[in-house]
């Protein structure tokens, strides 16, 4: 039975057996004495006892068990290679230093930001300025790259110790590769050190730490008002949230088309609203990172804001399809109407408009109370026109006037489309020789928006004459009413119009014409 000595290497407690121990006290003896009058001895000393720390806890996982060998620590230390090996002639090799498997680190000695393209750089054998070239670029795709560089910022540990960099760039994590890289530190920072001498005396090394605090301060002044509009903007993501899902009752949200159908109204507004919160969620965490220099997301939560965020993005993809596929089909009918012959008729637009519940808001009325009541003659107030109304102006091929109007609507079917067509309402009356038109079209109560349209054909005879209200320039196709009315005309002067034998003129062109010939 062998006696167990308990050790502590680093802060990590060890049960190991006495001959084991032997060996590794020896072992690390002649370490010490070689790194004795190098410069940081005792940091490389200690970045040697983390790693063979590191290989021992892993070991021991490994192979189940609690206490260190004699087998353990021989392989441990030839891993690590022996003080003798020094010795070799670096000549005799183009490579004395060993290669082993990759790790992916971030370089923050090679950093802009957090070093996440110098580590990604590395870990492929690629210039670090290629790889921050690639990530500029992908910023302007959708922002997809600030994202993309926040979540490797969080997941990508920090090469913090010796041993780290050297698992980053693929050296073998031996005697050797920790003094060439110690070597290589030394002769990094005297270089540093002479260029620094060279290219500025300390009067301009004082003002550069002068600016580099005012910078410093200007951006994290910058950041608190990024990190603050970004959670305002949040905040107002989960209001809305709210609001679409009924547990918040502000009324009327607004007067946006009824497009998604019920069922699905509620799983969509969830997906987008995910899909939208968490790269913006993503976005204030790395922000926040920036700002402290603080860890606030480990990898596990990284890993669950991405799949927040896929899952966002399938429900909104899914859903969105379903929406998109109720507009498939079309279909139409149409209703053919005579009107009485008038030698000139006066095209106007409907100045009644029936209130609906979000004017009822507006003009403060009861929203129990506001059906069946009109805004009458209300010039002044800037309506909303329907851009799915049309009008178009034929001359006619016989001595008779017609109107023929079209309703038209998708669907995810065309039984479906034609169902949703024949339930618009839209008004239009003649009064003797005055025709009018609704400003806008009524799908009816819970009826979806399904790209409905109602299109006006107006046939008159050859020589008929039109006075049109300028309201209607809206819907009226192929012409603009304000190229047939005089310079100065009061806001009243309607713009006229004659049919002629190749179309629609104006009255003023023609009177123009006329008198032309006259003379």
């Amino acid at each position: 039975m062998n006696k167990t000595i308990i050790i502590n290497i680093n802060g990590i407690v060890f049960h190991i057996e006495e001959d084991a121990y032997e060996v590794l006290r020896n072992y690390m003896s002649e370490v010490k004495r070689h790194f004795a009058y190098s410069q940081d001895s005792e940091e490389i000393v200690t970045d040697i006892e983390n790693r063979l720390a590191e290989m021992f806890s892993e070991r021991l996982v490994s192979e189940s068990k609690q206490v260190i060998v004699l087998n353990d620590v021989q392989e441990v230390t030839a891993q690590m290679g022996s003080v003798a090996d020094f010795a070799i002639n670096e000549e005799e090799t183009e490579e004395p230093f060993g290669k082993v498997d990759k790790k992916l680190f971030r370089d923050t000695e090679d950093r802009m930001i957090g070093g996440v393209c110098s580590g990604i750089g590395h870990y492929f054998i690629i210039e670090p300025r290629w790889v921050r070239l690639f990530m500029l670029l992908s910023f302007f795709i959708g922002g997809s790259g600030l994202m993309l560089y926040g979540i490797l910022w969080i997941v990508m540990p920090k090469a913090k110790t010796r041993a780290d960099r050297m698992a980053m760039k693929g050296e073998a994590i031996n005697l050797q590769n920790f003094k060439k890289t110690f070597d290589e530190e030394v002769e990094g920072v005297r270089e540093g050190l002479a260029r620094v001498h060279k290219n500025a005396g300390p009067a301009l090394s004082g003002i550069g730490n002068s600016l580099s605090g005012i910078i410093k301060a200007l951006l994290k002044i910058l950041g608190f008002i990024l990190i603050f509009a970004e959670a305002m903007a949040l905040l107002g993501l989960v209001v809305g949230l709210m609001v679409i899902l009924g547990y918040w009752n502000t009324g009327q949200i607004g007067p946006l088309p009824n497009i998604v159908n019920p069922e699905y109204r509620s799983a969509l507004a969830i997906g987008i609203f995910l899909a939208i919160s968490v790269p913006l969620l993503a976005l204030i965490l790395f922000e926040i990172r920036l700002l402290f220099d603080r860890k606030v997301l480990g990898k596990t939560g990284a890993f669950f804001l991405l799949i927040i965020w896929l899952t966002g993005l399938g429900i909104s993809a899914y859903y969105g399809t379903a929406v998109g596929m109720q507009f498939s089909e079309e279909a139409s009918f149409s209703q053919e109407a005579d009107i009485k012959p008038m030698p000139i008729y006066y095209l106007k637009l409907n100045s009644e408009k029936y209130l609906t519940s979000q004017d009822s808001i507006e003009y403060d009325i009861n929203p129990d109370d506001f059906q069946g009541r009109k805004i009458v003659n209300n010039r002044d107030r800037d309506f909303d026109y329907d851009d799915n109304i049309d009008l178009v102006i034929e001359r006619a091929d016989i001595d008779k006037p017609s109107l023929t109007r079209e309703f038209s609507s998708r669907g995810p079917d065309f039984e479906t489309a034609l169902k949703s067509a024949q339930g618009i309402r839209y008004n239009f009356k003649q009064t003797d020789s005055i025709l009018y038109f609704d400003r806008d079209l009524e799908l009816g109560k819970k009826k979806l928006f399904r790209g409905q349209e109602v299109t006006f054909t107006l046939r008159i005879p050859k020589n008929t004459r039109l006075s049109v209200d300028r309201d209607l320039n809206q819907y009226i196709r192929s012409y603009n009413l304000w190229d047939c009315i005089p310079d100065n005309a009061s806001p009243s002067t309607q713009s006229e119009w004659i049919m002629t034998e190749n179309g629609l003129k104006c009255a003023m062109d023609s009177l123009s014409k006329s008198k032309m010939d006259y003379n």
